[in-house]
């Protein structure tokens, strides 16, 4: 997609403002172009780099399957289902995604090293790149996500909302 359409979605989306939290952006900016028109406009507080080896990459996604009939998408690494070949859920047979064969990864990948990886490297200039080994189990990439960006860990935050919880609906006295 052009990056002037990008952009205009982008503008429209974010002047609705129902993100006084904060939000998360998957994969964009990912030109040069792009990531010029998002940090004229807007502030952000930090990139979160997802690293992995592209053939890490590569067998990860060559091993997801689709059931044409019901939509149900096993990956073959995480869900290992008992056939490689058979919808758990349905029983018609799976297939291989066409945007996932081989040669469209390395396509895609190609094109992040060459448009996206100098978007990281002005990012990384600004300070704004917390790298993460995306190798490693979930639970701590979120947990080193959440401290990177100074943010409580899930527990913590879970222990905050239950304590607010308790005060303000009278499950305590709100001391000790």
């Amino acid at each position: 997609m052009p990056d002037d359409i990008v952009a205009e979605v982008m503008k429209t989306r974010l002047e609705q403002h129902d993100w006084n939290f904060g939000f998360v952006l998957d994969g964009y900016p990912a030109s040069q172009s792009q990531a010029d028109f998002f940090l004229e406009s807007y502030d952000l507080d930090g990139v979160i780099l997802l690293e992995v080896a592209d053939s890490v990459l590569t067998e990860r996604l060559t091993r997801f399957r689709i059931c044409e009939a019901c939509g149900f998408d096993p990956n073959l690494i995480y869900a290992q289902p008992r056939s490689d070949a058979v919808c758990e859920v349905c029983g018609s047979e799976l297939a291989s995604r066409n945007s996932e064969s081989p040669g469209a990864i390395e396509e895609r990948l190609r094109e992040f090293h060459t448009k996206t990886e100098p978007v990281i490297d002005l990012l990384r200039q600004r300070e704004l790149v917390v790298k993460v080994d995306a190798t490693k189990p979930t639970s701590e990439i979120h947990d080193f996500v959440r401290a990177s960006l100074g943010l409580a860990s899930e527990a913590m935050a879970q222990r905050l909302r239950s304590s607010i919880s308790q005060a303000t609906h009278g499950g305590g006295s709100g001391t000790g």
